[in-house]
């Protein structure tokens, strides 16, 4: 089908040098990143201006950057160059007939407890097709989701710390730049020594950590710090926060508790096994972990992808039903 001739019609690698003078700040930059000559660049993007029909860039002394007009295009060719480099990986294997691999991020509790089992009923469906699996934080797969190096990531949030930051308090996207389906949530439980008078309660609450030493990770215990601060300050308590240990191993945390450093939070998840000597209790509004699969908001969803999603709601079904007896599961 022929376009009118007033439409503005756009060479795919026009876009690509685009978004690489918009990324390295100037065109002998971007020439250098692409090996290409300055003077190729000038050429390609004066034929991208001629076609966009207005100018795309501030021309000065130590480079250039784009007008208004340049970052509505950058915009939109980010996308669709994303949208190609997603084709392409779907059917790179295609003429070899293997197809994949999927790639699919995880945390370590997360794939110990259901993603092993969700990888094995994915492999039954899709025999032919490679899988990629990656364990790690919930930011650290955010980054790779961004970055495409992810099609899909299970991981989890809290009420008031994103998956999308890092520990530090970094945002590593923007919320919208991602895409979630709920699958469970996780709820932290108080881990401490058998022999800690609190041990002798079924439930604990926010009032009875007062002045107890928390252990976590320093400035607060991120990520389920700050829920758990909230909860203790509306009940008027006041933990002390251990900052002299850091670390995200949840078996670590059991043995700084058991050897009498303090207590901590641990989510239900992460609690088999639970270090002899140890007891875990529920905790009235203590922080939970909500545990989600995300994709990337722009990337089109594959048939491989979308039938993972499905695996892990069906995996995880027996999560979401309510926990009839907290006590019992804490004993």
């Amino acid at each position: 089908m022929r376009l009118p001739a007033e439409q503005p019609t756009f060479d795919v690698r026009h876009l690509a040098v685009l978004c690489a003078v918009a990324r390295t700040g100037s065109f002998a930059a971007a020439a250098a990143s692409l090996s290409f000559t300055p003077s190729a660049v000038s050429q390609q993007m004066a034929k991208l201006e001629r076609d966009a029909g207005t100018s795309l860039f501030h021309r000065h002394p130590r480079g250039a950057c784009l007008t208004e007009a340049g970052e509505v295009l950058q915009a939109h060719a980010e996308s669709l160059l994303a949208g190609l480099a997603d084709a392409r990986d779907e059917l790179s294997g295609w003429s070899s007939g293997r197809r994949g691999p999927l790639r699919m991020g995880s945390f370590p509790t997360g794939t110990a407890a259901f993603g092993a089992a969700a990888l094995r009923s994915f492999g039954t469906r899709f025999a032919d097709l490679a899988v990629h699996l990656v364990d790690g934080e919930p930011y650290e797969s955010a980054r790779r989701l961004k970055a495409r190096e992810l099609d899909l990531a299970v991981l989890f949030e809290f009420d008031h710390w994103p998956a999308s930051m890092d520990y530090s308090g970094q945002p590593i996207c923007g919320a919208p730049e991602l895409r979630c389906v709920d699958l469970f949530d996780d709820p932290f439980l108080v881990v401490m020594r058998e022999d800690d008078p609190l041990a002798a309660l079924q439930t604990l609450t926010p009032g009875e950590l007062h002045a107890r030493r928390i252990i976590g990770s320093p400035t607060g215990c991120p990520p389920w710090g700050a829920d758990l601060q909230r909860a203790c300050a509306q009940a008027g308590a006041a933990p002390q926060f251990e900052d002299h240990f850091e670390t995200v191993d949840f078996q670590a945390v059991q043995a700084l508790v058991a050897a009498g450093w303090g207590m901590s939070l641990i989510p239900r998840l992460a609690l088999q096994p639970l270090r002899d000597g140890l007891c875990a209790r529920p905790l009235a509004g203590a922080p939970v972990r909500h545990v989600r699969v995300a994709r990337l908001a722009q990337a089109i969803s594959s048939v491989p992808c979308t039938a993972m999603v499905e695996i892990l709601r069906l995996t995880t079904a027996h999560l979401r039903a309510p926990i009839r007896d907290d006590a019992a599961v804490a004993a």
